[in-house]
């Protein structure tokens, strides 16, 4: 691949029929949760009791969004040639997609799932806040070995199942954060702030890691057409510092916001919404 093929690698759409159809899927299933609730005449009530709220819908669409254009979009065909847009897609997994699907779940969408016994204790303990945050950051440091890293690169079904970890642990990570349900409820806000502080702790020394190595550790990206005159050096050290600076913001604006929240209360601290 050289450089004069650039134009058609940005032009590429990764349209792989399972992850459309899961995305589809997804959306049509929260469509119809939506128009069931309103045919049985329940919506406006939990509407105005709050149980659900008409910012939902769009923070919904905005994380299956963010997923397609992590996954569908040229960022996916280019994360096979250039380290910094595979960080970039991560990036929007896990840290932008995760955290606005949560916020855009309903919380009488989960209940069915805490009706039964089994699955309430297994959510509960897959949502404790060491264990969340012990699964998803081994997760991160266990994929970004190399070996395993670019074992994925070469083949795609090691590389969706990557994918999977990173957002389904992803997800287990923002739930103290963001949880919808009482039964299962969110850290109080002290809590939540020493959460967020810890929990960007490993991905920063990992994004370190990568900055200061002075050799390339994935063979894929050192023996891939250079793009843009990087290096392949300079691409791991840019895919790097997109892990630790847009990361690193993203926890300070959550950090910043539940600072606030916690703050302005007038109530005795409890599981007040975060948005």
């Amino acid at each position: 691949m050289q450089d004069q093929t650039l134009p058609l690698i940005l032009y590429s759409w990764s349209w792989q029929p399972a992850i459309l159809l899961g995305l589809g899927l997804v959306a049509a299933g929260y469509g119809y949760a939506f128009s069931y609730f309103q045919r049985q005449g329940w919506l406006e009530r939990m509407l105005r009791q709050g149980t659900i709220k008409r910012s939902q819908p769009w923070f919904f669409a905005a994380g299956l969004a963010t997923l397609f254009l992590a996954l569908v979009s040229p960022i996916d065909t280019l994360s096979n040639v250039l380290f910094l847009m595979h960080m970039t897609q991560h990036i929007l997994i896990v840290m932008v997609a995760a955290p606005l699907l949560l916020l855009g779940l309903p919380a009488p969408f989960l209940s069915p799932l805490i009706q039964n016994a089994r699955l309430k204790t297994g959510l509960t303990w897959l949502t404790h806040p060491v264990i969340a945050f012990t699964l998803y950051n081994v997760t991160l440091l266990i994929w970004h070995l190399p070996a395993l890293y670019d074992g994925a690169l070469q083949n795609s079904y090691l590389h969706d199942l990557e994918h999977a970890l990173f957002f389904y642990t992803a997800l287990l990570s923002w739930w103290p954060l963001l949880s919808p349900l009482r039964e299962i409820p969110r850290l109080s806000y002290p809590a939540q702030m020493l959460y967020i502080f810890l929990i960007a702790i490993p991905g920063g020394i990992l994004s370190a890691l990568l900055v200061f190595n002075e050799n390339v550790l994935y063979p894929t990206y050192a023996l891939a057409p250079r793009l843009w005159g990087l290096s392949a050096l300079a691409d791991q050290q840019a895919g790097a510092l997109i892990m630790m600076i847009p990361g690193k913001i993203i926890y300070l604006i959550a950090l910043t916001i539940v600072f606030f929240i916690w703050f302005n209360q007038e109530e005795p601290l409890g599981q007040e919404q975060l948005l």
